[in-house]
């Protein structure tokens, strides 16, 4: 009963610490600092699933602020 207990709660731990942050606003990162993680993923090879989602946030952001004519990520 005891191994049980211990195996669902690190199998919780573990799915807790998995989880992204939904509410990341990207809109308040630096400049420099958004560069820094865009260049990143172009040299991914092989990206997980999380790893697509955060560079398509990336992406985004960085077109959004090229759309404003900030051209923090060309």
């Amino acid at each position: 009963m005891l191994v049980t207990r211990i195996f669902a709660l690190f199998f919780l731990l573990l799915t807790i610490t998995g989880c992204e942050n939904a509410t990341e606003n990207l809109s308040k990162l630096e400049n420099v600092e958004l560069r820094k993680k865009w260049r990143e993923c172009a040299y991914i090879q092989a990206p997980s699933n999380s790893e697509q989602k955060a560079c398509s946030h990336y992406e985004r952001e960085c077109t959004l602020r090229k759309d404003e004519g900030n051209l923090a990520c060309y």
